[in-house]
């Protein structure tokens, strides 16, 4: 082949994108093997798309003049046993095993695979597996790579590790970087961990998992207390505030876009605030029945706060004036809903904060102080490095978040630092 030609792949010419995306739909709901299960990943890209975008871009288009004359013969090869073993009998008379030779029928039977292999039930299918394979090899090689060496499929910025996993499934290297270091280690799992140590990883992950969560339980339980009624609080809701500007004013404010605490129809859920203009500060009502008009507006729009009390509007300046002198307002933020679960009936319940919620909270908070003045060690116990400024993209520092410890609340603080202890003793326990 002449070096200076550029046969065309695959997917410069044609891809069965209706038959991808249903399988990149199906995939939604698979759960059993999937690595979606592994870890919540923003904007993971769908396995079936993946795979399928990886061998058109891999593989040359028959069709063209350029391709390489050995590929045109291998692939019409593996194509041909390929078709044999997966329809032994009820395709035997198909043109596709007379008319492989052909370069536009061995185009579409290429193309026909992909979609077929997109599917999640062939994915570990061996037939596929070893075809694809074949194919990946047969093209690297006529494309001039060394003989019993694969092609490289670089990403570098792989998040929840799709491209290089499937590009390891059809057949190619793969190398995977990232700047975050969660996606790196997503990566480091399902790539190296899981093919190297299989079911074996599992068992310890799950072994240790528990004594964490044991552990974690015995620690922090004080601070997260069952409700007297034996319901569950499964997340706590809160609110920064700020002050209002308006004259003679003074209220405290919290920072809410929405009032919609549930929006399931008949189970729907909705904050009401109740003004006290005499106590300068915003309660709050859990209302069930009503209608979506009576759910009233949330005080923040653009960035700027409406006091429910008089109404001013507190400017945007001003709100990241206060918040920037009390390092984000995580630490003084309000807690003003709980979310609870019950044993013997199903979904959630929404509550107003109780005593009992308002003093773990304070005995947390107390706890975090305690165990920062006993700390010993060259990095703090919550971090203190600097956050990075990124505008429009990560906005925190605007608002006083200067640094990773202060985007918390003391008591997530202190679970947060309690279950990286709990990991570390972990790891060491785990080596001996």
């Amino acid at each position: 082949m002449n070096k200076t030609t550029y046969p065309k792949r695959l997917i410069e010419v044609d891809l069965p994108i209706k038959e991808i995306s249903k399988h990149a739909r199906r995939e939604k709901s698979i759960r059993h093997g999937h690595i979606s299960t592994l870890h919540i990943w923003w904007a993971r890209r769908p396995l079936a798309a993946c795979r399928a975008v990886i061998c058109a871009a891999l593989w040359p288009d028959p069709g063209q003049e350029d391709c390489p004359p050995k590929f045109r013969e291998d692939a019409s090869t593996i194509m041909r046993n390929f078709l044999q073993e997966r329809y032994p009998l009820e395709h035997a008379d198909r043109d596709d095993y007379r008319n492989m030779d052909d370069p536009l029928v061995l185009r579409r039977a290429l193309l026909d695979f992909i979609a077929d292999f997109a599917n999640w039930d062939n994915s570990m299918d061996e037939r596929y597996l070893k075809t694809a394979r074949a194919l990946t090899q047969s093209a690297h090689e006529s494309l001039g790579g060394a003989p019993g060496t694969r092609p490289l499929v670089v990403d570098p910025f792989a998040g929840g590790g799709a491209i290089p996993l499937e590009a390891l499934r059809v057949g190619a290297d793969a190398f995977a970087s990232d700047l975050n270091p969660v996606a790196v280690l997503l990566n480091k799992v399902v790539l190296e961990y899981i093919p190297r140590y299989g079911q074996k990883l599992a068992v310890e992950v799950k072994k240790w998992g528990e004594w964490i969560k044991i552990e974690a339980e015995k620690e922090l339980g004080q601070f997260y207390p069952q409700d007297l009624d034996g319901a569950t609080p499964i997340a706590y809701l809160w609110a920064r505030t700020i002050t209002c500007e308006g004259p003679g004013c003074g209220a405290d404010v919290p920072l809410m876009r929405s009032l919609w605490l549930a929006k399931k129809g008949t189970h729907s859920v909705a904050l009401k605030m109740l003004s006290d203009r005499e106590k300068k500060r915003v309660d709050f009502e859990i209302i069930r029945d009503f209608q979506d008009k009576d759910v009233g507006q949330g005080t923040v729009r653009r960035g700027s706060i409406t006091c429910p009390v008089c109404g001013y509007t507190t400017p945007v300046a001003s709100v990241r004036k206060q918040l920037k002198a009390r390092l984000g307002g995580a630490a003084d933020a309000r807690l003003f809903c709980v979310v609870t679960t019950k044993a013997k009936q199903q979904g959630r319940f929404y509550r107003l904060p109780t005593k009992q919620d308002l003093d773990a909270v304070c005995k947390a908070t107390e706890e975090l102080e305690r165990r920062k003045s006993e700390h010993k060690g060259s990095l703090s116990l919550v971090p203190d490095e600097p956050l990075p400024v990124m505008s429009g993209v990560f906005n925190a520092p605007l608002y006083g978040h200067n640094t990773w410890g202060s985007l918390f609340t003391p008591r997530q603080a202190l679970a947060l630092t309690t279950l990286v202890k709990l990991v570390k003793e972990a790891s060491t326990a785990g080596l001996k």
